[in-house]
């Protein structure tokens, strides 16, 4: 009885699931969705994707305290044990928008190998949405996670071919 109750249930799942993927809205282009390593490689690749994010944070000039509000650590004490790789492992969140940055500063050095581009893009105030006159880097200070995926998601736009 229980067999044939999970059967209905599955077959009830794939249904509603694949009804889903056919009828459901476009959200016009390719999502962008970064998840964390799971738990077994997370201990693994924090070391990597803090020595990633140190890389870029001295190529964009970061002061400790935006390296912080970047990666939503609590203090620059913390920071530093993190840079000397006493600190715990990061949480998902905190990987989440570790890779958000990585994918930001690819997107804007991926054609050119440049990392000065992706410094003036960074620092450069800009009047176009969602920034209104401020600079991507303190759009992304003052508005956290939904900002970094934001901006990620107007440069992977850009770089679509027409």
């Amino acid at each position: 009885m229980i067999a044939s109750v999970q059967g209905v249930c599955l077959a009830f799942m794939g249904a509603v699931l694949s009804s889903k993927s056919r009828g459901g809205k476009s959200r016009g282009g390719p999502r962008l969705v970064l998840q964390p390593p799971g738990r077994r490689t997370a201990r693994h690749s924090t070391k990597g994707v803090l020595k990633r994010f140190f890389a870029i944070a001295d190529a964009w000039e970061l002061s400790p305290l935006q390296q912080c509000r970047l990666l939503k650590i609590p203090s620059p004490q913390v920071l530093a044990r993190y840079r000397l790789g006493q600190a715990p492992r990061l949480s998902a969140v905190q990987q989440e928008r570790a890779a958000l940055v990585a994918h930001i500063h690819r997107s804007l050095t991926r054609e050119s190998g440049n990392a000065d581009r992706a410094w003036a893009f960074v620092h450069t105030p800009l009047t176009s949405a969602p920034f209104g006159g401020d600079s991507p880097l303190y759009f992304m200070l003052e508005n956290g996670l939904p900002a970094l995926r934001e901006v990620a998601r107007l440069l992977v736009r850009q770089s679509r071919p027409r």
